[in-house]
């Protein structure tokens, strides 16, 4: 599970929901291809990997193939969710802590288009 309960502060000064990079992690960007570099890649693959199940799924015609097809892709939807919480909680990701107007922003904008939706508003 993503712990979004820290917060780390960039040398900006920009908060940050997040960690600060683990040690498991090497420091600095290197020519090497290290543990991050092979995270960050299979998490790509497995990106990858559910766009073209997505596509696939959407024209098989056998329904015996599609539902293999289909629990194919949850839990490879699993499986990358999993390896991105687990870089989350190792510091390679983070969020920027939006205040108070860029919310305010993003609801008035989304609400404002929520009317050009072709289904009844609730």
């Amino acid at each position: 599970m993503i712990d979004t309960s820290s917060t780390v502060t960039s040398p900006f000064g920009v908060q940050k929901v997040g960690k600060g990079k683990s040690p498991v992690l090497p420091e600095e960007k290197d020519p090497s291809f290290n543990v991050r570099d092979r995270l960050n890649d299979v998490l790509l693959s497995e990106k990858h990997i559910i766009e073209s199940y997505t596509t696939g799924s959407k024209e098989v015609l056998c329904q015996q193939l599609y539902n293999v097809v289909t629990e194919n892709l949850s839990n490879l939807k699993l499986a990358q969710r999993h390896l991105f919480e687990e870089l989350f909680n190792l510091g390679e990701y983070q969020a920027d802590i939006a205040a108070q107007p860029q919310i305010d922003d993003a609801l008035d904008m989304f609400t404002k288009y929520k009317v050009q939706l072709p289904y009844p508003q609730s």
